[in-house]
């Protein structure tokens, strides 16, 4: 994303346990050079307290590719797969203009699900499309470890496998800041852009916690101390397209999918789920069950779960228990809503508890009260005083384009922008 004055930004971004893009943070660069990128790692390492992330998706950029090698040296780098797609369309045009198979045998390649297959198609391929030695195939085969699946597929990605997660987060930016947007609001109004993204997880939390799922199946259990083999793919698709799928129950169920969906997403997939129907597995295994994608990724605190009585302290009532409260009231609000009557005692109820509190807040020492003022008045005092102005001319990058200006696609913005340029 750039602004007028063609500055980047660049956010780091994920999914939460809901598969709600999420931004951990995000910069404004003067330029996309090599040390540049080392400098915005190494700050947001910081900001992670030297936590170094497991996977990182980006697209192929030369700087940007040795920085993480620098900073980062045991994260698996992959390159982002729209990227790839586009280039394709770019570099083998002729190829597919020449040969009419060759579209599909490039895809079979790309699909591999082994390694084995993955050397031996490429192999044919460059026999029978006599492919040059320093095509872009080639490239992307000496780059391979960063893309092709078979390198890949025992790597946890959350589902991801392109920045297209950056590019659905610079669409929430639309309403908050637009090619206008001087950087000292930008700043502003950031903040405010990521705290709506917080109100949508916060929702989402509460739905998780006041609903349950509905289940598709009510079969007994039947288990068997066996260990089977089955293909498993769709009637109308060809049979060398379908999955390999290992069930077996002598300890604990347990199954495997040549996909490796559930390796890399983290979630099991629609073959390895069949099988299960058709073995009569009623109730999903629980270490198949990953923390990740359950409440507690976002309220825990290394190992040890948080409780609403254990995340509270002696400085003060902690974010998540009156987020707790708040969903708690809301919906008893909702609950008694279709009754007048039930409202009104409600309303009763928390007049007299909010009289309680005003009393407890008078009987406080007058000591006590003076110290938390001085102590609010010394935390203003030590907020940082940030000046921010806007550089003096258009900033040169690489020219690799995002969605737009920062980030918005409306026509209305278009036409103002080729307006202003004009």
């Amino acid at each position: 994303m750039t602004n007028k004055f063609k500055i980047p930004f660049f956010p780091f971004t994920g999914v939460n346990h809901h598969g709600q893009s999420i931004l951990f943070g995000g910069a404004l660069l003067e330029n996309e050079k090599e040390e540049t990128f080392e400098w915005l790692f190494e700050h947001f390492l910081k900001c992670m307290f030297g936590k170094y992330p497991k996977t990182i998706i980006a697209d192929q950029d030369k700087a940007m590719g040795n920085a993480i090698k620098k900073v980062f040296p045991k994260t698996q780098q992959r390159f982002c797969s729209w990227h790839i797609r586009k280039h394709e369309n770019e570099h083998l045009r002729s190829y597919v203009s020449r040969y009419s198979d060759f579209q599909e045998t490039h895809r079979q390649w790309v699909n591999s699900d082994s390694i084995e297959q993955f050397e031996a198609i490429l192999e044919d391929m460059r026999i029978k499309y006599e492919l040059e030695s320093y095509c872009w195939i080639s490239d992307m085969y000496y780059q391979r470890i960063h893309w092709a699946k078979p390198f890949l597929k025992d790597i946890f990605f959350a589902g991801m496998t392109t920045t297209g997660q950056s590019e659905s987060i610079s669409s929430f930016f639309d309403g908050f800041v637009n090619s206008r947007t001087m950087l000292n609001e930008f700043v502003v109004q950031y903040d405010k852009a990521v705290e709506s993204r917080r109100v949508a997880e916060e929702d989402e939390d509460f739905k998780t916690m006041n609903s349950r799922p509905v289940l598709s199946s009510v079969r007994p259990i039947e288990a068997k101390a066996e260990e089977s083999t089955y293909r498993v793919g769709q009637l109308d698709v060809d049979k060398k397209y379908w999955r390999i799928v290992t069930f077996h129950s002598l300890n604990q169920v347990s199954v495997t999918c040549s996909c490796c969906m559930y390796e890399t997403n983290g979630i099991l997939c629609k073959h390895s789920l069949y099988v299960m129907k058709k073995k009569h597995v009623q109730e999903l295994p629980s270490h198949y069950i990953l923390q990740r994608w359950t409440l507690e990724a976002r309220y825990k605190l290394g190992s040890v779960s948080i409780g609403l009585g254990e995340i509270n302290n002696e400085n003060g009532v902690s974010a998540y228990t009156l987020f707790c409260v708040r969903s708690n009231f809301t919906k008893l609000i909702e609950q008694a809503r279709d009754s007048p009557s039930e409202i009104q005692k409600l309303n009763t109820i928390l007049i007299s508890l909010l009289d309680d509190q005003v009393n407890r807040k008078k009987s406080m020492p007058l000591e006590n009260a003076s110290q938390s003022s001085c102590m609010r008045a010394l935390q203003v005092d030590m907020m940082p005083q940030l000046s921010i102005w806007d550089p003096l001319g258009p900033t040169t990058t690489k020219g690799r384009q995002g969605l737009g200006h920062y980030a918005t696609s409306s026509s209305k913005r278009k036409a103002d922008e080729s307006l202003q340029e004009t």
